[in-house]
């Protein structure tokens, strides 16, 4: 017989707990299933029950064995999340190169000088954006490896169709059947007296059913009568002792039960242990998750490609450079006619004369130039 499946460690505290423990159980369970739609905590087979009787003891077995699950879903939460962010570095690269093509195909005609370079610079950004997303997504995934490793470490692979298991958890449940040994023996006793009681009291009633017939008859050997009076004698004799019997590994039963609390205790106590290394690593790997994901550090990278831009866009763009540019490529530029000649000549002219109409176009084109730049 395994123990572990069929203990019957604490069982026995009176008859009638143990006859309506089954539906006792269902009764707690059914609330506290209802209570907890309201606050997201989910019901199982252990909640609410004390951890001490029976073979409740599994559920910080099942605790420990479980986090395997709970830790493997936050990593895949995160893997999840990095395939995200790749598939979205891809992107950008694939729509920087294909920008960067159909701008290098452009007319040479409508696009030239400052303002393409300019378009070829910002159409790099992605590029560098890029980058930066790729050492996020890096530092995510140093995460996942580190935290798989710890988790492999800590949890061994059996068989195919089975669940991995704690490293600890055949020491852990062995020292709790250890402890619980001399109840399970104290029980095993206390159930078959209780079996025994069962057939003295059925064999009782029959040898009292008889004495009183025999009372009630006329003729009756007195031989006759006195064995059946001591066959009531002997079962109520022997239904005695069996009484005194179970009275007896009961108050033993009771007394190991203390000593079984505080050894179980201690043992809960190494498996907390456990559990909270557990939960440090899952804190821990989460803590980098965020880090590495939603960190200022992100926003300062993106930050300085915008300035950077900025800062280009402002300074090497310039539409008068541009225009003077493509009137020198196609042999139209003029030094005595080109807009900075315009422009420093409407400068030098007599504020109190009234712009000629030459004068409004250049003034016109320099104030558009200048709102460009801006």
């Amino acid at each position: 017989m395994t123990s572990r499946l069929k203990s019957a460690i604490l069982r026995h505290t009176d008859s009638i707990k143990r006859s309506n423990l089954s539906g006792i159980k269902d009764t707690i369970r059914s609330r506290v299933t209802t209570a907890n739609h309201d606050n997201g905590y989910g019901s199982n087979e252990f909640i609410h029950l004390n951890f001490y009787d029976d073979d409740n003891y599994l559920s910080i077995v099942q605790c420990i064995n479980g986090g395997y699950h709970i830790t493997e879903d936050m990593l895949k939460f995160m893997l999840d999340y990095n395939d995200c962010l790749q598939k979205h570095i891809d992107n950008l690269k694939s729509c920087s190169k294909k920008s960067k093509s159909r701008v290098k195909a452009q007319s040479t005609l409508s696009s030239y000088h400052t303002t393409r370079a300019a378009q070829l610079k910002t159409i790099c950004a992605p590029l560098l954006e890029a980058e930066y997303l790729q050492a996020r997504h890096d530092a995510i995934q140093n995460a996942i490896d580190e935290c798989r490793t710890e988790l492999n470490r800590i949890y061994s692979k059996g068989s195919s169709n089975s669940s991995p298991k704690h490293n600890r958890t055949d020491y852990m449940i062995d020292s709790f059947e250890a402890a619980s040994s001399v109840l399970l023996k104290l029980s095993e006793k206390i159930d078959k007296l209780k079996e025994q009681k069962t057939k003295e009291d059925a064999a009782l009633l029959q040898a009292k059913i008889l004495c009183e017939n025999l009372s009630y008859t006329h003729g009756v050997k007195e031989s006759k009568t006195e064995k059946a009076n001591n066959s009531r004698k002997k079962h109520e004799q022997k239904l005695k002792e069996i009484e005194n019997d179970i009275a007896r590994f009961e108050d033993e039963y009771e007394h190991e039960k203390k000593t079984y609390r505080v050894e179980a205790r201690r043992i809960y106590e190494k498996c907390r242990v456990l559990e909270e290394k557990r939960l440090e690593l899952i804190g821990d790997t989460l803590m980098k998750f965020i880090k590495a994901a939603y960190s200022s550090k992100n926003s300062t990278q993106q930050r300085t490609i915008y300035e950077e831009l900025q800062s280009y866009l402002k300074d090497e763009r310039d539409i008068t450079k541009d225009l003077e540019f493509w009137a020198q490529t196609y042999g139209v530029y003029d030094s005595t006619t080109s807009l900075s000649t315009e422009t420093n000549q409407n400068d030098d002219a007599h504020d109190d004369d009234e712009p000629s109409s030459a004068d409004t176009t250049t003034s016109s084109t320099k104030t558009k130039s200048k709102k460009n730049q801006k």
